[in-house]
């Protein structure tokens, strides 16, 4: 809005000469002669900026410390106008366009969203939108009781925080971590193997234990249970908490093959462009499929806007490149590579909380593809609670 202010009421750009300069701009200060920009380029030369309508309250400072002032070049919307002063067509339309820019300065016509990352962006806005906050509502909304609603029925953001700035909404976000796992201790749970392994440590703070130290057991296997009686013959059910790690074996096969049949960009693109005037789209072309057979699309949206003033009016652009399935061949390397890439992969992904002691690999090669098989010799926890039925 100061920008848009600035443009209507002008700015004179000066250059100021003189030994006392700091004495001027005191000068300034005490009379609130607002000065921007202030530049120097040399000890007794300034350059700097004013707004028109304070330009003529500089001569007195000016005189007093005997400092010249020149004009570099006024700028502004009047000073434009100036030379269509007597074309009264053209003052006419702007009028009627002025008229029309405050009638929409009273609506959002833009809604800018920040800091989500897990949250879509999207559905941030389809829930403004529910709320009230969407493109053409009134600037003079209640975002404080758009916000509380919002936080109410959302568990992923903590924060949020909505400014209307002129005709654009500014949307900043927080999003929550994941909150710990909440235990119940009231619901009995048994502790079950996850996967097959051989026993390595127990402890077992709530529970019967099941098995011992270097049994192998099988996924499924119980391990520890809080299903037990008592000495008087009473059934008792408790939630057992326990750690049981060991030593299991994990298979991965990748196979990639020399051959296959992949989509591929051809570097041929198509451009069709449109006008969005609020809710309404305006197409500027007369078909609305392109002339390939496959193709993505991709939409850039080109808001009109000055400062934190934007109009209902976007240019938007819609780009189609081809894609064409393209046969694509690799060499034995080439596939060995992607392979190797992708177990690096799961054992970076997979097995992140497990200790590898081994790590056996065998490679396979077929008419149509390369086989690496790998056996991860692994110390990891497999103990896994599930509530008694």
């Amino acid at each position: 809005m100061a920008n848009l202010l600035a443009f209507f009421g002008g700015r004179v750009d000066l250059e100021l000469r003189g030994n006392q300069l700091e004495s001027f701009i005191n000068r300034l200060h005490r009379e609130k002669i607002p000065l921007y920009n202030p530049r120097r380029d040399a000890e007794n030369k300034l350059y700097c900026t004013v707004p028109a309508r304070s330009f003529k309250r500089l001569r007195g400072p000016a005189f007093k410390t005997a400092t010249k002032v020149k004009i570099i070049k006024k700028r502004g919307f009047f000073i434009a106008i100036r030379p269509f002063r007597r074309r009264f067509g053209v003052l006419a339309g702007l009028a009627v366009f002025l008229g029309i820019v405050f009638f929409c300065s009273g609506f959002v016509w833009q809604i800018e969203v920040s800091g989500c990352e897990e949250t879509s962006y999207m559905q941030i806005l389809a829930d403004l939108d529910a709320l009230g906050l969407k493109i053409g509502c009134r600037n003079t909304i209640d975002v404080g009781k758009i916000e509380n609603k919002y936080l109410l029925g959302n568990e992923k953001l903590s924060w949020m925080s909505i400014n209307i700035r002129g005709t654009t909404a500014y949307v900043e976000v927080k999003e929550q971590g994941a909150p710990p796992p909440m235990t119940d201790v009231s619901i009995p749970t048994n502790v079950y193997a996850a996967r097959d392994g051989i026993i390595l440590s127990i402890q077992d703070y709530n529970g019967i234990r099941c098995v011992q130290v270097g049994e192998a057991v099988s996924a499924g296997d119980l391990l520890v249970s809080g299903d037990w009686t008592d000495q008087y013959g009473v059934r008792r059910l408790m939630h057992c908490n326990a750690k049981v790690r060991a030593e299991t074996r994990r298979e991965i096969e990748e196979k990639i093959l020399f051959q296959e049949t992949v989509r591929q960009k051809t570097g041929k693109k198509q451009k069709k462009y449109r006008i969005s005037l609020g809710k309404w789209k305006i197409p500027l072309y007369f078909k609305e499929t392109f002339g390939y057979n496959e193709y993505d699309t991709m939409v850039k949206v080109y808001p009109l806007r000055i400062g934190a003033f934007a109009f209902p009016i976007r240019w938007e652009s819609i780009t189609a490149e081809e894609i064409r399935p393209t046969v694509l061949k690799r060499s034995e390397q080439e596939a060995r590579k992607i392979a190797q890439s992708r177990l690096d992969f799961y054992q970076s992904d997979r097995l992140a909380d497990a200790v590898i002691y081994k790590r056996d690999v065998q490679e396979t090669i077929t008419k149509d593809a390369l086989i690496l098989s790998a056996t991860f010799y692994c110390e990891e926890e497999i103990g896994i609670e599930l509530p008694i039925e």
